[in-house]
């Protein structure tokens, strides 16, 4: 990576981004340019960086999409032609939580692939990279056209919450979707035990349901890993079957946490004892929610991947 006088950080709109870009800044030793947001009476996106970008050939724009996920969308597209405009040649987008990823393809006749229209937009802003934490799928990335980072988060969870994995530990997936994230958490910490629970979704009602389990949960202390926590249901649900099952507790590991609603009622009420998850998305009070700060482990793969642009 070329010296701190070239790269910048260049905070996003939103609570996240603005405390992820400041733990970047510290992390990696560069300036952090704080833009300012506003809205048009009609509520139309603007936004200036004000500080002082001259020299700056590259810069890290970082844009979680909380919610409204549609203007973090906009803010990140204005920042990037900003900065073009501004003459820096690089730019990357470091989005912690990023959106549209569920609609990875068609599921019903009528419907666009989102992700891909929304990668296609990053794209032709300006951006040269994109980097986020967990995506729901990573093969999405592929419908970006530049440098792609997807970071791996859980590892580094399980060890900054201290909970060891010994053999009365199984880690769980909440779905078969959810194996990989698994199968790597138990290679890298020296879990032997884990398996996934095989859920169905009605399309039409969103109503979600238990299959079967490839899993034994009895006597054992269960890790349920999953990318993200919506509205608690399928945390929910699957904490119940193990449970049910002879699970002595049920610990959560999560990358993103939007706690909609009753969230955290549904999951305590279905006998989870703690969640873990990252700081990608706004915090909320929580008697079970513990955030571990991720920007130390995403500094490090950043000035990596900054390095080859």
């Amino acid at each position: 990576m070329e010296g701190p006088e070239q790269w910048v950080i260049v905070g996003g709109w939103g609570s996240a981004s603005a405390e992820f870009s400041e733990g970047l800044s510290r992390n990696m030793g560069l300036k952090l340019v704080k833009p300012v947001f506003k809205l048009f009476p009609d509520e139309e996106e603007y936004v200036r960086i004000e500080g002082d970008i001259s020299g700056f050939t590259g810069a890290i724009v970082v844009q979680s999409f909380e919610r409204p996920a549609s203007r973090s969308l906009v803010y990140s597209l204005l920042i990037a032609d900003a900065l073009k405009e501004a003459g820096v040649s690089r730019i990357v987008l470091m989005a912690p939580y990023m959106g549209y990823t569920r609609q990875d393809r068609v599921f019903l006749p009528g419907e666009p692939v989102s992700v891909r229209a929304v990668m296609r937009a990053l794209t032709s802003s300006g951006y040269n990279a994109l980097a986020s934490i967990e995506v729901h799928k990573e093969y999405v990335l592929d419908y970006f056209d530049g440098s792609t980072l997807n970071i791996f988060p859980f590892t580094y969870m399980l060890k900054e919450t201290g909970i060891p994995c010994g053999d009365n530990t199984i880690i769980v997936a909440p779905d078969k979707g959810s194996l990989p994230r698994v199968e790597r958490l138990a290679r890298e910490t020296g879990c032997r035990s884990y398996g996934y629970l095989v859920k169905e979704r009605d399309r039409i009602t969103g109503e979600v349901r238990l299959a079967k389990s490839t899993v034994d949960p009895r006597g054992k202390d269960a890790i349920v890993v999953d990318d993200i926590i919506s509205t608690g249901g399928t945390i929910a649900l699957a904490s119940r079957w193990l449970l049910e099952n002879g699970a002595n507790s049920v610990f959560v590991l999560a990358a993103h946490y939007l706690g909609i609603g009753n969230a955290e009622e549904k999951m305590m009420k279905a006998g989870v004892s703690r969640v873990v998850t990252g700081n990608t998305l706004p915090r909320k009070p929580s008697k079970i929610v513990t955030y571990v700060d991720l920007t130390g482990l995403a500094a490090g793969q950043l000035t990596k991947l900054v390095s080859n642009l």
